[in-house]
């Protein structure tokens, strides 16, 4: 029976396995998974998605995965050639390195991403490689719990599901992850819906994803769109939102202009950032202040919906 079509949408979230072939070892030592990262990094400059987590494994990798415009096929299919061809000539080998096509389950995040991360970091300690998430070097666990620094994964989608940031997010996180190392999972996220195996949600999740797979694409919206109308909205000036201060309009303008960045991706808060004499830290945290208050208070929620509206238009 012929295989159904990938999924895709942008904003898909996805759970990605990826296998060696004939179960070997597809990373020898460190050098190779700085390799891979390095990839990661470059795939994300292009094409425009988020990496969730990750955990590189002796003979397999898992990511996850939200995607923009550009198709998890084409991102996938990038990422395992160059990775293969940098393997191949490095080590003096020639064949295929991985084990056919990736595995790739789409995912609702509202209700699985949370638990799908932290089994992401568990992987070391359920095949037991290590007893503490935190003593392996080669995931995401470490830069969620403020050990390490990794400037290209995306943290605040599952901060922002602990409804926490900074320091107690981490604290959170690493409590989160520490209590399911004791139990087994109740989720197989290797496996889909009985309805679509592709697919892990609920009956009307899985309806929409299906729906949404056969909608034609929003045209990207332009940055300069999205400054005319939250310019228009704050009645202020871009040469006021650069200014130095504390402003509280100012930065309540600024704050919305991110969140709408990140929102229709089109284009990333380091652009913002240079365009407003901004640090890039400082945009993240007040876009992620702002979603926390979203969720609590209906009248942030709709004003950037109201936004929204109006830079869709």
């Amino acid at each position: 029976m012929a295989r159904k079509p990938r999924l895709h949408f942008p904003g898909a979230v996805y759970h990605v396995r990826l296998h060696g072939n004939g179960n070997q070892k597809v990373f020898l030592d460190a050098t190779d998974r700085t390799r891979f990262l390095l990839l990661l990094q470059e795939g994300i400059e292009k094409f425009g998605h988020k990496i969730h987590a990750y955990c590189l494994m002796p003979t397999y990798l898992q990511l996850v995965i939200e995607v923009a415009d550009v198709p998890l096929a084409k991102i996938m299919q990038q990422l395992g050639f160059r990775y293969t061809r940098w393997f191949n000539d490095w080590h003096q080998q020639t064949g295929h390195l991985f084990q056919g096509r990736y595995r790739a389950i789409l995912i609702s995040p509202e209700d699985f991403l949370l638990d799908l991360v932290r089994e992401v970091h568990l992987s070391p300690v359920r095949s037991g490689i290590e007893n503490d998430p935190m003593l392996y070097a080669w995931s995401s666990h470490r830069a969620y719990c403020g050990r390490e620094h990794v400037l290209w994964l995306s943290l605040q989608r599952i901060f922002l599901l602990l409804e926490a940031t900074g320091i107690r997010a981490m604290m959170k996180f690493h409590s989160y992850v520490n209590e399911g190392a004791g139990s087994q999972p109740e989720i197989d996220f290797t496996q889909g819906s009985e309805r679509d195996p592709r697919i892990l949600g609920d009956e009307e999740f899985v309806r929409g994803v299906l729906k949404l797979s056969r909608q034609k694409y929003q045209p990207k919206v332009s940055p300069e769109k999205i400054m005319r109308v939250v310019l228009e909205g704050y009645k202020v000036t871009e040469e006021e939102l650069a200014a130095p201060g504390k402003n509280r309009l100012y930065a309540e303008a600024r704050a919305y202009l991110a969140w709408l960045y990140l929102e229709t991706g089109s284009a990333t808060l380091t652009a913002l950032g240079e365009r407003l004499g901004r640090d890039v830290s400082s945009l993240s945290s007040a876009v992620r202040r702002l979603q926390l208050k979203a969720k609590k208070d209906e009248a942030v929620a709709a004003k950037f919906q109201k936004l929204m509206k109006r830079v869709r238009r």
